[in-house]
């Protein structure tokens, strides 16, 4: 047996017999569909539903597209668009729609760690963590504002094709 990873979102898994992951290729992973399940918690507010449908692929200048469909709780369904390029090994850079700024990703071996500044000062740090199925991550995402947790979120990602 081989221990299953521990998240940097403090979450210990128990012993596991399933095989530890490979290195994560992102953007294989994220390569035609997606589907992201998770439950997004605001301070002083309720947990929401926080669901995410996306369509990825290699764009017209050699960058990665990713078109996300948001559907966050009673709120009305929105899109946002992410385009990145690799700027090195396992580190890129790139462009989201929600984002003020460059947003910028290192993937290392099974984890892949992203951030950026989002509108009203919110420092985003996302940590997706391939699974032993090699097909569905652990998503962990921070909101800070002022060096202080505002929001986080917590779910899934699964590969779809």
């Amino acid at each position: 047996m081989k221990p299953a990873i521990v998240g940097l979102a403090l979450i210990a898994f128990s012993v596991s017999a399933a095989p530890a992951p490979h290195d994560l290729d992102i953007t294989a992973f994220f390569t035609g569909r997606t589907r992201t399940e998770n439950v997004l918690k605001v301070a002083f507010h309720r947990p929401t539903p926080l669901n995410v449908d996306s369509i990825g692929g290699k764009g017209d200048r050699g960058d990665f597209v990713l078109v996300d469909t948001v559907h966050e709780g009673d709120k009305p369904v929105r899109t946002r668009k992410w385009i990145m390029h690799e700027v090195g090994p396992g580190h890129f850079a790139g462009t989201l729609t929600d984002a003020v700024g460059p947003v910028d990703m290192s993937v290392n071996g099974g984890v892949a760690t992203v951030r950026y500044k989002m509108k009203g000062g919110l420092d985003i740090i996302q940590t997706m963590t391939l699974q032993g199925d090699g097909r569905s991550m652990a998503n962990h995402v921070t909101a800070k504002k002022f060096g202080l947790t505002v929001a986080h979120v917590d779910g899934t990602v699964r590969k779809l094709d």
